[in-house]
């Protein structure tokens, strides 16, 4: 028990709170968003992008601007990035906090007032970030930002158009409420039940991605499973690949330059009279045949681009499996693929045969798992370490914090594919930009995650049941009775694990065929 002041707990605790903000702002995101910019740059050229291979790691923000501009130019770094590095910043510092609190809590550090007040203000921050001021952020970023073809600058933010981005993260919150909970869910605050919607979301969410993620992962290291093992590229086969794409691309400004003079030669005549406006001329013919001529190359230039981008890093995949790194690389990832398909498997047998575990250490709280028996036997070879002391019981809550363990493993070998197939989608050019929107959405998944990481230890470390002819002490709650009980959510888990798992899969085998690509 802590003989200090509550003020003074209080003080250190917003104190490290803010070391770990500008630690993880200044530090952190240093290495981190220069990789998420770099990541941003390999997008391949997306259809009706500018031919020049370049372009996509020039700024605008580089650029001279009027002497109106200064204020504007001034401000340094633009808006999304300083959005998103506080934000992430925000969520790392709340996530270590809640962590730092239960280890007070373990080791009766702090005084239990000032660990329930300080729990509950992280935990509202956070669930605020995640589910308001992240997704705000989306929308003001993307709003606000450039245009796909980068050519637009930034518009000045307005009234109307802050109002539309209140209202769709105002619609994502009411959608959001329609979640179904639990039906074994006690009556709860609204945090309990904000934080049971969000973890319903939340598995939903790292389901889908753990089920991307064993695809891909066995997707890569046993081609075999999915046709003949393809040849290594050469050098000439590169060659040849550039030297091609290079030809469409040139083919591509020649037709760009043809449809910038025919507009330039329109452009006078456009307000001779109303019937050149109804009755088409053979201008308007050749500016519409020459538009469907560029589309169709710009669709080629685009496939030509994802090829040469696979075979460039088949080729350096190839060069690095031959070093001694490479092939302990590949025998690990070839042990995690064999996880990665028992996983599968083990999600099918769970949701066909539901199985129920109790945890000795709490008896009136069945908890629903699934059964991950190499995730427990990872935990029986833990314990005949001599320096680590495990006890039989302690088994099954050891194998759940490795099984959680090991879903984080899956989820971050697919998640560049994943940050760079949104930022692809939402046709992003700006380096800045893309690292910007990247950015945000791990700060929301590194939140969605821990957080079904604390629901998870709440399982494994239950707090004792509470006496009905005793009334709660605010001073002598658990930090764990504010969280839901994770018991529905392994079934959901699973199925959203095996949809995802499927659509992958399906969707990798016809891409290969039909493209003729790697892993994208």
């Amino acid at each position: 028990m802590s003989t200090a002041s509550p003020g003074l707990e209080t003080c250190i605790l917003v104190f490290i709170k803010i070391l770990l903000f500008f630690a993880c702002r200044g530090y952190l995101l240093r290495n981190l968003y220069h990789d998420l910019q770099d990541l941003s740059a390999q997008q391949t050229v997306e259809p009706g992008s500018p031919p020049c291979s370049d372009d996509a790691n020039l700024e605008l923000t580089t650029l001279p601007g009027p002497s109106t501009a200064v204020v504007a130019v001034a401000s340094g770094r633009p808006l999304h990035s300083t959005l998103s590095r506080s934000l992430f910043s925000l969520c790392f510092s709340e996530i270590c906090t809640l962590f730092l609190l239960l280890m007070c809590q373990g080791i009766d550090l702090l005084d239990p007032g000032v660990r329930l007040i300080n729990w509950k203000v992280s935990l509202w921050l956070l669930l605020a970030t995640i589910l308001v001021f992240i997704p705000l952020s989306y929308s003001l970023v993307l709003s606000g930002g450039p245009s796909g073809k980068g050519t637009q600058p930034r518009q000045r933010p307005s009234v109307l158009r802050a109002l539309l981005n209140i209202l769709s993260v105002g619609l994502f919150l009411f959608l959001l409420s329609f979640i179904p909970l639990p039906s074994s869910l006690p009556t709860s605050d609204f945090m309990g039940t904000t934080l049971s919607r969000l973890t319903v979301l939340g598995t939903i969410i790292l389901g889908a991605l753990s089920g991307f993620g064993a695809v891909n992962t066995a997707w890569n290291f046993f081609p075999p499973f999915y046709g003949t093992l393809r040849s290594h590229p050469t050098e000439g086969d590169i060659a040849a690949a550039e030297q091609g794409l290079q030809r469409v691309r040139r083919e591509l400004a020649q037709r760009q330059s043809d449809i910038q003079k025919l507009q330039a030669a329109q452009q006078p005549n456009q307000e001779a009279s109303w019937f050149s406006h109804v009755v088409p001329f053979r201008g308007d013919s050749q500016m519409s045949s020459a538009m469907q001529e560029m589309s169709g190359l710009e669709s080629l230039e685009y496939q030509m681009s994802r090829n040469l981008e696979a075979l460039r890093q088949r080729q350096a995949d190839a060069n690095f499996s031959r070093t001694i790194s490479g092939k302990l690389f590949n025998w690990g990832g070839r042990i995690f693929a064999i996880y990665c398909v028992y996983r599968i498997l083990n999600a099918i047998v769970n949701l066909i045969i539901p199985r129920t575990a109790a945890i000795p250490s709490s008896p009136k709280e069945p908890v629903s798992t699934s059964v991950d028996m190499m995730s427990t036997a990872i935990a029986h070879l833990l314990s005949l370490l001599p320096s680590v002391e495990i006890s039989t019981k302690d088994i099954a809550l050891i194998s759940r914090q490795i099984s959680l363990g090991l879903v984080g493993v899956i989820i971050l070998s697919s998640i560049r594919l994943v940050l760079r197939g949104v930022a692809r989608a939402l046709r992003v050019t700006s380096r800045n930009l893309g690292a910007s929107l990247m950015l945000l959405m791990l700060a929301q998944l590194m939140g969605i995650y821990l957080l079904s990481t604390l629901i998870q230890l709440r399982t494994s470390f239950p707090p004792p049941p509470a006496r009905p002819d005793t009334e709660v002490d605010q001073g002598t709650v658990n930090l764990f009775s504010t969280l839901p009980e994770y018991q529905l959510f392994g079934s959901l888990f699973d199925g959203s694990f095996l949809l995802a798992a499927g659509v992958s899969g399906v969707g990798r085998w016809f891409g290969d065929r039909i493209n003729g690509v790697g892993a994208d």
